[in-house]
């Protein structure tokens, strides 16, 4: 095991993880848990996550900012950022401490709401940010617009500003597209807008893009991640533009990304032909 500090992030509505967190701990001196209500790390070495997607992208808002390189160990339904199963772990840090493994560098998105001008909240992404619609279930009415120019205004339930990474959750779900997670590129999605005509689109990662609560819009909220962090009202303003660091993922393995997508969402295949045949082959 590595001499420097490790670093548990775990689901803590997860026995399994709950109980591989603890074994970790007391098995190695140089496991440190890190609770769910912590918001900042001492330095470590490597952030080990126990547990599904929703826990890696606590894990990556919590060490992106130090370049902490992160390992994940899925624990969940579909696991599509982490990289081993739970049995795989022992081997995988031999391998960490071997350096023989690679880093995969993720965008992350920096988000600041604004209101009258000043910013009242600010967040960092690995997935997204979204502003959607509130409690009451009302649609939205936004305007969008990137470097200052207009895309459109929508009448929608809401609308999602995409990393590559999170290309294959919530704006897959909403119908964009899968992006490969080195492009430099963001993904604009409105959620189920009120017109036949409105498409998601792909612009530059260098851009600003602005997203303005119009003034006859329902209550809207932003959420990053999928974690609602602000109410937003009339006339308010979200920003979204590269965070200034990546995401830093461990990867043991060479094709992750396309092995991924035929794993986890099933692609190229028909019942069960799943499998894949190389063209060497």
């Amino acid at each position: 095991m590595a001499s420097g500090l490790i670093g548990v992030v775990f689901n803590e509505q997860d026995p399994a993880a709950i109980s591989r967190a603890d074994e970790l701990v007391i098995r190695d001196k140089h496991m440190v848990v890190v609770p769910s209500t912590q918001t900042y790390l001492p330095p470590v070495d490597l952030l080990i996550v126990l547990g599904g997607d929703g826990t890696f992208l606590r894990g990556a808002r919590l060490v992106a900012p130090y370049g902490t390189p992160i390992l994940g160990v899925d624990m969940g339904t579909l696991g599509f950022l982490a990289e081993i199963p739970p049995r795989d772990l022992e081997g995988a840090l031999d391998q960490f401490e071997r350096g023989d493994y690679r880093i995969e560098e993720r965008t992350m998105v920096a988000i600041e709401a604004r209101r009258e001008g000043k910013t009242f909240v600010e967040a960092y992404g690995l997935n997204e940010a979204v502003v959607g619609k509130g409690h009451s279930g009302r649609m939205v009415e936004i305007a969008a617009e990137a470097d200052g120019q207009a895309i459109a205004t929508y009448a929608a339930d809401g609308f999602i500003v995409s990393t590559p990474t999170g290309s294959t959750a919530y704006a897959l779900a909403a119908g964009g597209p899968v992006l490969a997670p080195d492009l430099p590129a963001l993904v604009l999605v409105p959620i189920c807008p009120h017109s036949l005509t409105a498409r998601p689109l792909i612009v530059s990662d260098q851009a600003m893009v602005r997203i303005r609560v119009r003034p006859r819009s329902a209550e809207a909220i932003l959420a990053v991640d999928g974690v609602t962090t602000a109410a937003l009202e009339a006339g308010d303003e979200v920003v979204v533009t590269r965070a200034p660091y990546p995401a830093r993922l461990v990867r043991l393995k060479q094709d992750e990304f396309f092995r991924r997508l035929r794993t986890k969402l099933h692609w190229g295949g028909r019942g069960a032909r799943t499998a894949y045949e190389p063209f060497d082959a």
